[in-house]
């Protein structure tokens, strides 16, 4: 029965009526426009044997005029005759368009045409003969060529016109068919159409007498739905906005960010709460402040040591429900004027690690804050977003940064010097470029060993470190070969600095061995953009040929791209300016 009633809905009626008149409305405009169309094929045809009559009457009329032209000799029945054979090759040429749209007609048309020429130049040349005053009648072969064509021209006209009539019974019936079949239609189309919308209508007024049954009996339960309503949306409002927190933290950059996200939500969320966001340092020694927001109501220790706060002792959240008495975190102080004030720390936890702690406090009735079970749910998303975080930047280090010096690697000195390179060239800047080189350190790696060597290594980074610009890009190009990119540098202070490392690198004191201090000296290459290239290997290519040769003469100097060494502090003499 419910499958009955489904497949007789009142939408499915009305859907079914709907189509039968769309239905009904194309088929009568189709056969419309096919009644049309024969109707306009029963005029051509009507008007394709008038032509025909035509031709055939002015036929007879030229035939008379000549006839009269050679009984009487008068010059009217000539001048009739010419006037009439020219009204009947446009006749004949007129049919020939009316049926250029039948290939079969169209070349009886122009057979018939060729025959009335025909039988027009055998009239001129009877005329013509009794012009010149022939005294004998037109001759017998004349006269039956005469009589050919006038056959020939009627078997012509019958045909034209049997083909021609056949047409016209043709589109007259399909005329009749086509006006029959949509009264037709009509005729069965509109009353099923009819019949349908009533029924379609009694159906929708039983469907309406059920539904106003079923709303009568909803809205006896609705009052019941009301309180479980409220707290779905209580519940809704909830998921939402820790949905929007998740997505915004994962959106997060860097950690400042997950800061500000985290602080201008917890604002938003629960007002009149003062709260606090501790991170711990990477030695595991004590936490940091990171972020605050609201006011607080009792005094915060903003570098507390780990066990400062119950919340990361016991791996789960701390509440405290009056923190003037009873037990509290030791980061928080005793509140001061305060009535009531109460608080929770939850721990930020991710991968087994604690990471962090949030504390917030408010003023209010003595026991647990408000949406408690909220904040512990934000702060698992805070404690996996800040997770990540920190795994991503560790990572991002390690993949440019040389894990021994701590220094850029090579991979990040391509990409940086081609940046640079192109920043210099937009504003019309010089760039340099040192390529710098551990003198003898393969002998000073065997002799001292692996470690002195990775010290000396370190030792030389550090320096080179404090003797960089913040724009300065230092890298460890490979083994004992260092690579300094010094952005809007021109020559003569790329001398500067390179002079300085090198006597930074002199003075360094790497160890002792066998009672005497170890020493190290470096050996600095320069090229300048765009004396020596303005592309970074071409830069990189010069600066190393540089430090051979300031290897080769001596080493623990600096030498130009293309020009001499330049010891200590002495000016420099270029053999070569490109």
């Amino acid at each position: 029965m419910t499958a009955t009633r489904r497949r007789l809905s009142p939408l499915r009626v009305f859907l079914a009526a709907t189509v039968i008149l769309m239905a009904l409305g194309l088929y009568v405009v189709a056969n419309a426009i096919q009644f049309a169309s024969d109707y306009r094929s029963v005029t051509h045809t009507y008007t394709v044997l008038q032509h025909l009559d035509r031709i055939e009457s002015l036929k007879h009329q030229a035939v008379a005029e000549s006839r009269g032209y050679l009984l009487a000799g008068r010059a009217e029945n000539r001048d009739s005759f010419w006037r009439i054979g020219g009204a009947l090759q446009r006749e004949a040429d007129l049919l020939a368009e009316q049926v250029s749209d039948n290939p079969e007609q169209l070349g009886r048309a122009l057979e018939l045409r060729r025959s009335l020429d025909a039988r027009l130049r055998l009239s001129e040349q009877a005329m013509q003969s009794w012009r010149r005053g022939v005294d004998a009648p037109v001759d017998a072969p004349l006269l039956a060529a005469i009589r050919n064509g006038d056959r020939d021209i009627a078997t012509r006209l019958d045909k034209l016109r049997a083909a021609e009539n056949a047409l016209l019974s043709t589109r007259s019936r399909r005329a009749e068919r086509s006006a029959w079949l949509t009264l037709l239609a009509a005729g069965i189309g509109i009353p099923l159409s009819l019949l349908l919308i009533g029924h379609a209508q009694r159906l929708l007024a039983r469907e309406n007498r059920v539904r106003q049954q079923a709303e009568a009996a909803a809205s006896e339960s609705n009052a019941e739905l009301n309180a479980t309503v409220q707290q779905l949306a209580r519940l809704s409002d909830s998921m939402a906005a820790l949905s929007q927190y998740s997505g915004m933290l994962q959106g997060a950059s860097d950690a400042q960010e997950l800061y500000e996200i985290t602080a201008s939500t917890f604002r938003q969320l629960l007002p009149g709460m003062g709260g606090l966001l501790y991170v711990i340092r990477a030695s595991r020694d004590h936490a940091e402040l990171v972020a605050q927001w609201g006011s607080p109501v009792a005094p915060n220790d903003p570098a507390p040591a780990l066990q400062a706060c119950w919340s990361v002792r016991k791996h789960a959240p701390f509440a405290m429900e009056d923190l003037r008495h009873g037990l509290r975190c030791s980061h928080i102080g005793r509140p001061h004027g305060a009535e009531d004030v109460h608080g929770l720390c939850v721990p930020l936890s991710a991968h087994g690690e604690v990471v962090g702690w949030l504390s917030l406090q408010g003023e209010g009735a003595r026991g647990r804050i408000p949406d408690e079970s909220l904040a512990i749910r934000l702060c698992e998303q805070l404690s996996l977003a800040l997770a990540n975080v920190r795994l991503r930047e560790s990572l991002r280090h390690q993949a440019v940064r040389d894990p021994l010096t701590g220094l850029f690697n090579r991979r990040y000195l391509e990409e940086s010097l081609a940046r640079e390179i192109a920043r210099c060239q937009r504003r019309e800047q010089p760039l340099a470029v040192l390529m710098l080189d551990i003198d003898h350190f393969k002998a000073f790696n065997d002799r001292h060993g692996h470690a002195m060597g990775d010290a000396a290594l370190s030792a030389f980074a550090r320096m080179l470190k404090t003797r960089c610009r913040p724009e300065d890009i230092a890298c460890r190009y490979g083994g004992e070969e260092f690579t300094l990119i010094l952005p809007e540098s021109d020559l003569a202070t790329a001398l500067e600095r390179a002079e300085d490392i090198r006597a930074g690198a002199a003075m360094l004191r790497i160890g002792e061995s066998d009672g005497a201090m170890l020493r190290i000296t470096v050996s600095i290459g320069v090229a300048l953009m765009p004396e020596h290239g303005d592309v970074g290997l071409e830069l990189m290519r010069a600066g190393d040929r540089a430090l051979y040769r300031a290897k080769h003469e001596g080493r623990d100097r600096v030498a130009v791209a293309a020009g001499r060494v330049v010891e200590g502090a002495a000016v420099l003499e270029l053999d070569r300016m490109v």
